[in-house]
């Protein structure tokens, strides 16, 4: 069995005093925090976050409100899963019996049809009885599909008439007229989908949660955050923007090495240049210096010009790079943990795992594959009688640090605008 080796010692002292101690030593404080943190921000029903584990830091890279993957979740932990699908739909309320889940159209992806026959099949298990449509019709994903229909502003599939529906589509393309207005409720919100949200709101979010979190722990928060900034009208084909990419990229080159100079790290500070809106690994591009951006070549520019359904990029977030350095026993592995929840419970996750990835490139790439991180190890109580610095601590700190993005995208949806 695969297990995680520990990272170079000195960043495990960075931690020690820096991160872990003060975190783990309060962790009742932690879990008090949160608790009043949840009552006034609703967690959305489920999400999944990327982590980065730099050894000197551990930060959410992006927070997926339309969540995949679940095939890859625990299967030996399915108990934990119902439940807390249980928990999160009687929040909503007690009287949900039909559940209608519209996914994406990956009629041919069959990594992602395996995650929604996961999904459906959980729902169903945990009392529900379930549907699942695509919001694209089969012979024409580029309308709607043929089956669903908006009667007096209720949404029903074929003969199925549900009293919610959970979004597994993440309307890149825009909310359709069918869904909207209509009488049941819709998880996530609709407003929520990539045509509306912006990862530059949702870290601004973040940031200002990470700031709050750590001056009650007195921590820097920097351990727990990737600096970025944000450039808007961007066309890569034409070199529009390219200026405010320079400027934004010189500036955040500074700050990240006035934190590297800080710490005493020695590894070269780069930065992740990301489409600010849109998933699937679509849209990214990392530099090392100013001179990558100057440089970009005609393929590089190609790829940064749309993002998933072809939809055109024309804003981007400059992202710190925040290195992988969490090491499977395989020695060419480059990891990175992802966490997943149903509302505020966390419900486990897995390792991303890539062997033909350096630690500092994304990972949400062909080639790719997974492992899992059972509950008990993403689990939201450290074991004091162990080390600081072991696993089931570290693991601890995932689970606080991904319930931070969690929280962030809670306020995103306290403040949508309905």
């Amino acid at each position: 069995m695969e297990k995680i080796q520990s990272i170079a010692s000195y960043t495990k002292e960075i931690f020690d005093k820096n991160l872990h101690s003060q975190i783990v030593n309060k962790h009742l404080d932690v879990e008090a925090w949160f608790r009043k943190q949840w009552i006034k921000y609703p967690a959305p029903f489920y999400s999944s976050i990327d982590l980065r584990n730099s050894g000197y830091k551990i930060a959410p890279v992006d927070t997926n409100l339309f969540p995949a993957g679940f095939n890859n979740l625990d299967s030996g932990l399915d108990s934990l899963y119902l439940s807390a699908i249980q928990h999160a739909l009687e929040k909503q309320s007690i009287e949900i019996e039909r559940v209608l889940i519209i996914s994406e159209n990956h009629t041919r992806n069959k990594f992602y049809n395996e995650s929604i026959k996961k999904l459906e099949s959980l729902i169903n298990r945990a009392g529900f009885e379930t549907q699942t449509c695509m919001l694209g019709d089969v012979e024409n994903v580029n309308i709607i599909n043929k089956k669903l229909s908006n009667d007096k502003n209720v949404l029903s599939y074929k003969s199925f008439v549900p009293d919610i529906i959970i979004l597994n589509n993440d309307l890149s393309s825009g909310v359709p007229k069918i869904l909207k207005g209509i009488k049941q409720s819709v998880l996530p919100d609709l407003n929520l989908g990539w045509t509306n949200r912006s990862k530059t709101v949702h870290f601004k979010y973040y940031s200002d949660i990470v700031y709050n979190f750590s001056r009650v722990f007195d921590l820097d928060a920097w351990l727990l955050e990737p600096l970025f900034r944000n450039c808007g009208e961007i066309d890569f084909k034409t070199k529009q923007g390219e200026e405010c990419i320079i400027y934004h990229a010189s500036k955040l080159f500074e700050l990240i090495q006035e934190k590297y100079d800080k710490y005493e790290i020695e590894e070269e500070p780069y930065i992740m240049i990301k489409a600010d809106s849109g998933t699937y690994g679509m849209g990214i591009m990392k530099i090392s210096n100013i001179d990558d951006i100057v440089k970009i070549n005609r393929k590089q520019r190609t790829r940064m010009v749309k993002t998933k359904g072809g939809n055109l990029l024309d804003s981007v977030i400059l992202q710190e790079g925040i290195y992988s350095n969490e090491k499977l026993m395989l020695p060419n592995d480059v990891v990175e943990p992802v966490i997943y929840a149903f509302g505020s419970n966390l419900v486990g996750g897995f390792y991303r795992i890539h062997q033909d990835k350096n630690n500092s490139e994304n990972l949400n790439s062909p080639g790719m594959r997974f492992k899992p991180i059972p509950f008990s190890d993403v689990c939201i109580s450290p074991d004091n009688n162990q080390p600081i610095y072991a696993d089931v601590n570290k693991f601890y700190i995932y689970g606080v640090v991904a319930r931070l993005a969690i929280l962030a995208a809670a306020k995103e949806l306290y403040n949508v605008e309905i």
